[in-house]
């Protein structure tokens, strides 16, 4: 048998520090990508909405400026010869 006393052994096998390194794989691993895919979402929801912005906002123009432009040819008068014809 030894002679020597068994001492404690001081080195992190498991425990709290295990558990520990396991939740920050588990946020790093799984929860970044969640936050970027959630942020990039919200990035591509931005930009379809501000393009959607922009084309209501040009054809609402355009249309505005089509019927003014309708009004004031109706409103026109015709010219009429004087002359008689001829």
């Amino acid at each position: 048998m030894s002679d020597k006393l068994k001492k404690p052994d001081a080195s992190p096998r498991g425990g709290l520090a295990a558990v520990g390194f396991g939740a920050l794989a588990v946020v790093c691993c799984a929860g970044a990508p969640l936050i970027v895919g959630v942020l990039g979402g919200v990035a591509l929801g931005t930009v379809l909405g501000v393009g959607a912005g922009v084309l209501a906002v040009t054809l609402g123009t355009v249309l505005i400026v089509v019927r003014v432009r309708g009004q004031r040819a109706t409103l026109t008068p015709v010219e009429t010869r004087r002359d008689g014809g001829a």
